[in-house]
């Protein structure tokens, strides 16, 4: 079920780029404006928390922790020079190989995010639930705008409508790829490292979108409104959380 998730918001990112034809690229980014409230807001108030919580009676190492987010924020930056920024709503003109790169950059952004949703062992905690629960539905919240800005460019860029698809769908497979294989290879023990990577790229994305000002440092009343009611729906996730 947890692979239909991952794959639900690509497919709601298709619907809306050809139902709603949403690729104007100041639409896109009220939209990040949003995603960016709503993520940092889990980061904050659950995700954050939950990487220094005690595990199985064990202490954990805040120094290591606090290494891996710092990884996963500069390892974020890095792929920022391959995909161009189009996760926090960056959007381009592409040609030829720079589609090719821009791909690549994003589909190893979302297989190095999906890794921290693998599990070694059914989670029966309900505390482990939770924050597995709230790590997926930042995934699919985060993908579904970067669906959107990556069909709405490469089919303005000219490519054909089938190829645009199969490039959107490979993108769209690196989640479910990347959550398999922590599980299928044990890489999934170490899942709350993983975490505080994951956070680590969600806060440079968030805080790269809640601080990106527009012209004379301006900000839009839309954006505004769309970063208020992020910060209100994930307030409210985590307080009724199921």
């Amino acid at each position: 079920m947890e692979y239909l998730v991952l794959l639900s918001s690509i497919a709601l990112g298709v619907a809306t780029v050809f139902g709603l034809r949403l690729t104007d690229a100041r639409r896109v980014k009220v939209l990040n404006a949003f995603t960016g409230a709503y993520l940092l807001t889990l980061v904050m108030l659950h995700l954050l928390p939950d990487l220094y919580e005690p595990e199985n009676g064990m202490v954990v190492k805040p120094l290591a922790i606090g290494g891996f987010i710092l990884l996963g924020f500069f390892l974020q930056i890095a792929m920022d020079s391959i995909s161009m920024g189009i996760e926090h709503g960056h959007a381009h003109e592409i040609r030829g190989r720079m589609a090719i790169g821009i791909l690549a950059g994003l589909c190893l952004h979302a297989f190095i995010e999906a890794l921290a949703l693998g599990q070694s062992r059914e989670l029966q905690n309900p505390h482990e639930r939770a924050a597995h629960h709230f790590l997926l539905v930042s995934v699919v919240v985060h993908n579904y705008p970067i669906s959107i800005a990556l069909l709405g460019m490469l089919l303005q860029s000219g490519m054909k409508k089938t190829s645009a698809l199969l490039c959107l769908a490979l993108f769209a497979a690196m989640a479910p790829i990347g959550m398999f294989t922590s599980s299928a290879t044990g890489l999934a023990v170490y899942s709350r490292y993983l975490m505080a990577i994951v956070i680590g790229i969600f806060m440079h994305i968030s805080t790269t979108i809640l601080f990106e000002s527009e012209d004379h440092h301006r900000f839009p009343v839309a954006k505004l409104f769309a970063i208020v009611i992020g910060l209100l729906l994930g307030i409210a996730s985590v307080i009724f959380q199921p």
